[in-house]
């Protein structure tokens, strides 16, 4: 499941803040394993360090965890990922509200979009055809809206079956979430934002400190 198992690009672009190496570093994440990290500018290495601290705080979040069960009835193993779409569309549908230093969510992903393209060439191969998906369709304004997301969905549920061999049903993802309630989840998020944020400020502030240091010494 390693293809798919992060979609949550959203949330750890906003989280990630405005430098463009932190930027970097934290795109590429998913693709750089354990020390491999040392491989790149301590600048970039800060990012891809905090994209495994926005990883190791979700997964241990009790509002996550719970958001996870809520959806595993229906979704099963694929619970997780999600959760990180739900996530992420709660977050673009709502954007303005969850980010009001940032603007409008369409000139918000123009900007990082433009940016990241000029350091695509830095990117890992896997990293380059996750960023030529978002950019062609568009990915971060799609998920503001349920039949764009919805569309994602059932192009994930095709690619986990063409690569995996295994079926996948996200699309049954609002399916999922209405059945256990949709405004419960949505409310529950908006808390777990607004905490997730404010500690995202201070990871990045203070990198070394024990708050960063537990996601690193997970990944070893």
């Amino acid at each position: 499941m390693d293809e798919i198992c992060a979609m949550n690009y959203l949330a750890h672009l906003v989280l990630g803040g405005s430098d463009s190496d932190v930027r970097l570093g934290n795109f590429i994440g998913d693709s750089v394993k354990g020390n491999k990290l040392n491989d790149y500018p301590e600048s970039v290495a800060a990012g891809i360090r905090f994209h495994r601290w926005v990883d190791h705080f979700a997964d241990g979040h009790p509002t996550a965890s719970h958001a996870r069960a809520a959806l595993r009835h229906r979704l099963g193993r694929l619970a997780p990922v999600g959760v990180d779409l739900l996530y992420d569309h709660f977050l673009a549908k709502h954007f303005s509200f969850c980010c009001p230093d940032l603007g409008e969510l369409d000139s918000y992903a123009k900007f990082v979009l433009e940016d990241l393209a000029t350091r695509k060439m830095e990117m890992p191969q896997r990293s380059q055809r996750f960023f030529e998906g978002m950019r062609q369709y568009n990915w971060l304004m799609g998920y503001a809206t349920e039949l764009e997301m919805q569309e994602v969905c059932l192009a994930m549920d095709q690619r986990i079956a063409k690569r995996l061999g295994v079926p996948s049903n996200l699309g049954e993802l609002f399916i999922a979430a209405e059945e256990f309630g949709w405004s419960e989840l949505e409310d529950e998020f908006f808390l777990f934002w607004q905490e997730f944020r404010h500690k995202a400020v201070l990871a990045l502030d203070h990198p070394h400190s024990s708050l960063s240091l537990n996601a690193s010494a997970a990944e070893k």
